[in-house]
């Protein structure tokens, strides 16, 4: 299949009709965890928790903790794994065993308040779906490759309401580059486009929440704006290696309950619930807490926001690292956010839009190494149009550069490679 002659390919076209179909099923899949996860958190969370230090109910701390209880028990009795569903379009194959476990445990972390986000069950459900019909349908490892990608673009086109940044993904991921690779990625923008459109019309023809969540004053790009992404990007880049060592430091301290998760998981749940019943706004997983932010900023005031800053960075590390699945790219978008409007108040010539953006970008590319498409989820999620857009995705690629220079550098030898296969 290499060369310019894969789309006359029959076995081609065959696996774009698995790849749709695939894009189809996984989009229906997300929408239905997604539905139950919104169910529940209206029903556990009917009113607003607030912004201000104690201000919300002392339910908090019972919640998480019974959320907790519930995760460890879950972890003790079943096989129940955070699988990176990404890796998969690399390798070609994912290991479902864990995914049911998973997938249930991620479910309640997310309605439970923990702070995390809703992109890896999201992933897990797509990716293994994929997997599993593939398996049970026998179809070649190419074709299984390719549904495992359409399963996955097709999950983030819906959820981040971006099926075109969505396949930029495959790219940015170990691949070797060929006619064929292409081939692929229109496989998987078709299945893209479908999950948008499945999440589209499951929302009555209204774009999803996160288009435009953000209600950020527009600016007239100039030429120190492009400039201003280098330091933002590089400020970006520090918060992420914070949230790195906070996630190694909270693995090292729960290293011994590691064989018993009920007692981790109440524990973590207990403390957690602490720390969201003092600061609300480290609870969830963060999209609505960041348009508090960005609305109320100057009521909050600079200093408890840059204390948000860092306990969203606690919130999302001690979750993810005590058991609790779920992804930590909206919390990141939180941080950035976060941050962008203290860089906003301390500097008021810079705009907004363009700190918020730049920074949100800069977090998320520093641990999650999409740098392009988050800088996309950014740019809809903020709302700038294509001509501010430029310093954003700047400040994302300076981000993810730094942080491969530091990683680099505290390695005598490079990590292993991914298989470089298409």
């Amino acid at each position: 299949m290499e060369g310019l002659g894969f789309a006359r390919s029959k076995e081609y076209w065959i696996r774009f009709g698995w790849g749709v179909l695939i894009g189809f099923l996984a989009a229906l899949g997300v929408l239905g965890f997604n539905y139950v996860m919104n169910l529940g958190l209206a029903a556990l969370w009917p009113e607003d928790t607030g912004a201000e230090p104690f201000s919300g109910s002392i339910w908090i701390i019972a919640i998480l903790t019974v959320a907790g209880l519930i995760v460890g028990l879950i972890h003790q009795f079943m096989e129940a794994e955070d699988v990176d569903a990404v890796t998969g379009i690399v390798s070609g194959k994912i290991n479902t065993k864990p995914i049911p476990g998973g997938l249930l445990a991620s479910l309640v972390s997310l309605v439970g308040g923990f702070s995390v986000g809703p992109e890896v069950p999201s992933g897990m459900l797509a990716g293994g779906l994929a997997q599993w019909i593939s398996e049970r349908r026998k179809l070649s490892d190419e074709t299984r490759k390719s549904n495992i990608t359409s399963g996955i673009a097709s999950a983030y086109g819906g959820l981040f309401t971006a099926p075109l940044g969505s396949v930029l993904i495959p790219f940015e991921l170990p691949h070797r580059q060929s006619l064929a690779f292409y081939g692929n990625m229109v496989i998987a923008g078709a299945a893209a486009t479908i999950g948008f459109l499945v999440f589209f019309i499951a929302g009555s023809d209204q774009f999803a929440g996160l288009l435009r969540l953000l209600d950020l004053p527009t600016y007239s790009l100039l030429p120190w704006h492009v400039v201003l992404a280098v330091p933002l990007g590089i400020l970006g880049a520090l918060l992420s290696a914070t949230y790195g060592l906070s996630m190694g430091v909270f693995k090292r301290l729960v290293k011994p309950l590691d064989r018993m998760p009920i007692v981790r998981n109440t524990l973590a749940g207990f403390l957690l619930g602490l720390l969201g019943f003092a600061l609300p706004l480290t609870l969830f997983l963060g999209s609505d807490g960041l348009v508090t932010v960005t609305e109320n900023a100057a009521e909050l005031g600079v200093a408890l926001l840059i204390v948000y800053v860092f306990a969203k960075i606690l919130a999302t590390s001690g979750a993810i690292s005590t058991g609790f699945i779920g992804g930590p790219i909206f919390p990141l978008f939180f941080v950035g956010g976060t941050a962008g409007t203290v860089v906003s108040i301390i500097f008021p010539e810079i705009p907004v839009s363009l700190a918020v953006g730049c920074m949100m970008a800069a977090v998320t590319a520093g641990v999650i190494p999409i740098p392009l498409a988050l800088g996309v989820y950014t740019i809809l999620i903020v709302g700038l149009p294509l001509t501010e857009a430029v310093p954003i995705l700047l400040a994302g690629l300076i981000s993810f550069m730094f942080m491969k220079g530091i990683v680099a550098k505290t390695h005598k030898t490079p990590p292993p490679e991914a298989s470089q296969q298409a």
